[in-house]
């Protein structure tokens, strides 16, 4: 069944699909050549970073907790078909260091090696970086150094979605999320085709890219990603346009960062009041203070997904062995269910 928009939703989404066709030449997805069988088997398992800022200790210290990371600092053989993800800020955008970037990239290879995948998604950080550099800032760097920080921007995606999972920087805006259905309705595409089709060709400019830069303050018609600064009351007013959109989408969990918690936890049922069916995660616990952070999520062979949350308060021998219990290789002997059936609470 197509979907129903508000007036003038339609013509102006259908103007923002336009408007890079004529200026480059479409990128060919690698996401739409995985079938979704595949792609559900190895992605049953999750580990999520966010908000890192340059810092790798806890990230580390955060992956050996999860026995991801053996004594030799290499990717453990046992969990194969782990998908790593950071959602965005793990490279400080006053100061970037490029020790940050190749040590990711090295994550990525070596998980390749050893059968896990790596998703890096791109957070306001990355963006500005990229814009500062589009315009002749070089951070002191030299201009090969320039161009790798530049290049490995552009290599990240604007958002990943997995079965009934959205991982995204910030908060989903409305506008967004419109777009993504409508991009689904008229191409028929798997939604990580975005990223390739629109998101990427946004690199041509620097006021492309804006269209996604979380700037803060600027609900601009133009823009489907800002900074929501009062996220309850905007939740509040459009949360159940939004819980329908995300639903209609297959989507009933979202993480993200951008937004630390004091606490020092994450924060679970974001705005339950106003989007009821929807899981909203902010894996923001400012982890680069704390020493250690993630979210671990594991689909089980119900299709309950369990979430456990790693941070410095839950950090015990107990959740240890529950985590590595979680992301092991065995644990993932199973055929993982299409749909959604339930969502487990988590372990906070």
């Amino acid at each position: 069944m197509s979907a129903s928009w508000p007036d003038g939703i339609r013509d102006r989404l259908a103007g923002f699909f336009r408007i890079f066709d004529d200026k480059i030449t479409p990128a060919l997805s690698t996401h739409s050549r995985e079938s979704s069988t595949k792609r559900q088997a190895s992605l049953s398992r999750f580990i999520v970073f966010s908000d890192t800022d340059n810092d790798l200790d806890s990230v580390n210290a955060t992956l050996r907790f999860a026995g991801i990371l053996g004594h030799k600092s290499e990717i453990d053989q046992s969990i194969e078909g782990l998908t790593i993800i950071h959602t965005g800020d793990l490279i400080d955008k006053k100061e970037p260091d490029l020790a940050v970037v190749e040590f990711w990239q090295l994550i990525q290879q070596e998980a390749l090696r050893k059968g896990c995948r790596v998703r890096l998604v791109a957070g306001n950080h990355e963006q500005a970086i990229w814009q500062r550099i589009h315009a002749g800032k070089s951070y002191g760097m030299d201009d090969d150094q320039a161009r790798k920080l530049k290049k490995f921007v552009e290599s990240m995606d604007l958002f990943y979605v997995a079965g009934p999972v959205l991982f995204l920087h910030g908060y989903p805006t409305l506008e967004f999320l419109q777009a993504l259905a409508h991009f689904r309705e008229v191409t028929g595409k798997d939604l990580n085709s975005f990223n390739d089709d629109h998101y990427k060709k946004a690199f041509i400019s620097v006021r492309a890219m804006r269209q996604y830069s979380y700037v803060r303050d600027s609900r601009n018609r133009k823009h489907l990603l800002y900074d929501i600064t009062n996220a309850s009351d905007y939740y509040r007013k459009n949360g159940q346009l939004i819980g329908n959109i995300l639903e209609r989408l297959g989507i009933r969990i979202v993480v993200h960062g951008h937004k630390p918690q004091r606490s020092g936890r994450q924060a679970d049922y974001e705005f339950g009041d106003w989007i009821p069916n929807i899981r909203m995660v902010d894996n923001d616990t400012n982890v680069s203070r704390r020493g250690i952070g993630a979210t671990v999520i594991r689909e089980e062979s119900t299709g309950i997904f369990d979430i456990v949350f790693v941070n410095s308060k839950t950090a015990s021998d107990e959740l240890r062995r529950k985590v590595q219990e979680d992301l092991g290789k065995s644990s993932a002997l199973f055929e993982a269910p299409s749909g959604l059936e339930g969502i487990a609470g988590d372990r906070s």
